[in-house]
């Protein structure tokens, strides 16, 4: 069957490549017959090295961010249970600790990535799970630490040569704060940390054994190396230190960062010096996402809305964006040379440092198009995101799985396709400026995408991420794409012989179930999880998972008002939609205080007449709507974040129909 990868570009972002935004697109036609092409199936060669068993769980379908129990298999026979515990209610989710076999900090370069432990808190108690494959031996759970009677129990994860859990929780027996690593046995006494938050770990230089931990204390507010017995505590010296004023380690350094009153500080987790240099003027502007590290430098978006990159080395701050956009919101990704920036309308890259180029659109919503959220798919040399179109006249929607290279800032997309995960190399490369940090093994891609994501997933060899690959299996109606990018699951993906695991959700009826799936055989798809639907999530930070509005509020018409007006939200009463045919249906205010109603797409027949009703069924709002499912994505009118209207949205508004406001 022929297959054309090709570019799906809004006119906005077509009119900006064209007048020299510095990226290219291209079109790759599909192979003839016996050519060799970049579109031939890629198929991936089996990693050597050490083996680990695979986790999953059922996810609890009131909490999408919540597994309601864990078990543990292996690829030769992924049906089978190995391990299973169906109580772990204390934590948010179960946590896999990572490692690699040995590092070269002269090259960054790190072998033998795998699966350490699984860890857990059930009935008071933590738990490890080895991970380990071990000749003739099968995994077995046993306490992590002695500690019997704990509550409030979260993991802290630090990333250094792989991903190291560590949990803290309170000791209800000893009445205090304690500290359990991944290496504690079950003799093993928790450390009392007293009325301190761990912040990360320590280090003489960065590749050598961890010597340490570094903590907020907050008796003292200030912030402490203390040894790996606890017995000695020493301070940095930073005044007016505050809890949340902890930024991240400096990724490939000695170095942790705070910011203090428009100060940057980084202190030496090696030794005990700290090194500070005022922002000066500038101020970062509050929010979600709006700072970052990477490398030596500190990002931000200031409240001019520009980016700004804080470089430790040189000292200085530089504003890395040519001219103020109002839209730059957060910080999405690092590529080795780029910064992916922007809102939920709007996705750019620019070059980091002290640079003047025109950044690059990668994607714009309009009234028909946009971008999906993105996470964790940016390596060092390349960075993975998705384009969706809607077709107003069916509301289906069609996605793009898109590439942007770092070398070139060259913008290529297979249609009918998205991401759906990036699986880590055993063996590779550590890239500090990345936003992932380490080599690829393989990419997962969904082909033959449906309209709500489902598909045929595909093992994609990265040196090849738009050609064809192994395909495991199709599944209609699950979304693999969006749950992974927005949940606790997707960090860390590592093989077990091929095998992996990935969670995705059923778009039609609001649920999570667990997929196996072997990268190196064909048809391998295997679903381990089937979870009852719960009721229909609409608020909290799982409801929506990065589609837009139409998938999770089915037909969302945009704030409801009880007056034309647009004064008196509508929040609590109900709707009425009057098709041309004469028939009606009812449809729900109530998703958020008002923010739109909802309704399967399915019931949208067309052009309708929307009525509001009090309690009493008299109408107090009336209007019409010409195009029925075509405003079934909220982004026509007033994009997802709600904070800016495509021009051509703003002439949308009849008067006399429901107000949708932006």
């Amino acid at each position: 069957m022929k297959r054309t990868l090709s570019i799906v570009v809004s006119a906005a972002t077509a009119i900006s490549i064209l007048t020299g935004c510095g990226g290219s697109e291209s079109n790759i036609d599909a192979p003839k017959d016996g050519e060799e092409t970049p579109n031939k199936i890629h198929t991936l060669s089996k990693q050597t090295g050490t083996g680990n068993y695979l986790s999953f769980g059922e996810v609890d379908p009131k909490s999408m961010g919540t597994l309601a129990n864990t078990r543990v298999i292996g690829s030769e026979e992924p049906g089978k249970i190995l391990v299973k515990n169906d109580d772990t209610s204390d934590v948010r989710y179960a946590v896999l600790s990572t490692k690699v076999g040995e590092f070269d900090a002269n090259n960054m370069a790190y072998t033998d990535m795998h699966v350490e432990t699984l860890g857990y808190v059930s009935e008071g108690k933590a738990y490890i799970v080895p991970m380990v494959r071990e000749e003739g031996g099968k995994p077995a759970p046993q306490q992590n630490s002695s500690a019997a009677h704990l509550s409030d129990a979260g993991y802290t994860k630090v990333n250094y040569l792989g991903v190291k859990q560590y949990l803290v929780a309170h000791d209800d027996d000893a009445d205090t704060t304690v500290l359990i690593t991944p290496q504690m046995g079950p003799n093993d006494a928790p450390l009392d940390i007293g009325d301190r938050k761990l912040l990360s770990v320590t280090f003489p230089k960065y590749g050598d054994k961890i010597d340490g931990y570094l903590f907020y204390n907050y008796t003292n507010k200030g912030i402490e190396k203390c040894s790996l017995d606890m017995s000695k505590c020493a301070s940095y010296n930073i005044n007016g230190v505050g809890n949340r004023d902890f930024e991240g380690d400096i990724p490939g350094t000695t170095y942790s960062a705070f910011v203090v009153d428009g100060t940057l500080y980084r202190v030496d987790k090696a030794g005990s010096s700290v090194e500070s240099f005022s922002m000066g003027s500038v101020k970062v502007a509050s929010g979600h996402g709006t700072t970052a590290f990477q490398g030596s430098s500190y990002y931000f978006v200031g409240e001019d809305h520009n980016l700004y990159q804080a470089d430790f080395i040189k000292k200085k701050v530089m504003k890395i964006t040519k001219e103020s956009n109002e839209r730059l919101e957060r910080i999405r990704a690092f590529t080795d040379d780029w910064v992916i920036y922007g809102s939920d309308t709007l996705l750019m890259a620019t070059k980091k440092g002290d640079s003047s180029d025109t950044p690059i659109i990668l994607a714009e919503t309009t009234l028909t198009s946009g971008y999906k959220y993105v996470k964790d798919y940016d390596m060092a040399d390349t960075f993975l995101f998705v384009r969706y179109e809607v077709n107003t006249t069916s509301g289906d929607t069609a996605f793009s799985a898109c590439t942007f290279a770092n070398d070139s800032g060259e913008i290529e997309c297979k249609k009918d396709a998205f991401w759906a995960g990036v699986v880590i190399a055993k063996d590779g490369k550590i890239s500090p400026e990345a936003g992932f940090p380490y080599s690829p093994y393989a990419y997962v891609r969904v082909d033959e995408t449906d309209g709500f994501g489902g598909g045929t997933l595909k093992a994609i060899d990265p040196a090849h991420p738009l050609a064809d690959g192994l395909a495991m299996g199709s599944v209609e109606n699950y979304n693999f794409q969006t749950f992974l990018s927005n949940s606790t699951y997707a960090h860390q993906t590592l093989d077990d012989n091929g095998g992996i695991v990935l969670y995705a959700k059923n778009d039609l009826n609001y649920h999570v179930d667990a997929f196996y799936m072997n990268l190196l055989k064909e048809e391998s798809l295997k679903q381990l999880t089937n979870v009852d639907p719960g009721e229909d999530i609409h608020s909290g930070r799982d409801h929506c998972h990065g589609r837009h509005c139409m998938i999770c509020h089915s037909f969302a018409g945009g704030k409801i008002y009880t007056d034309t007006s647009g004064k008196r939200s509508a929040y609590g009463y109900k709707m009425q939609l009057k098709f041309e045919d004469g028939s009606t249906v009812m449809a729900r205010i109530a998703k958020g205080k008002g923010e739109n109603f909802s309704l399967p797409v399915q019931k949208i027949k067309g052009s309708f007449r929307a009525k509001v009703l009090d309690e009493n069924g008299t109408v107090v709002n009336s209007g019409m709507h010409a195009k029925g499912k075509e405003y079934g994505n909220c982004n026509y009118c007033h994009a997802r974040s709600g904070s800016y209207v495509p021009p051509i949205a703003k002439n949308l508004e009849i008067p006399g129909t429901i107000s949708i406001t932006p």
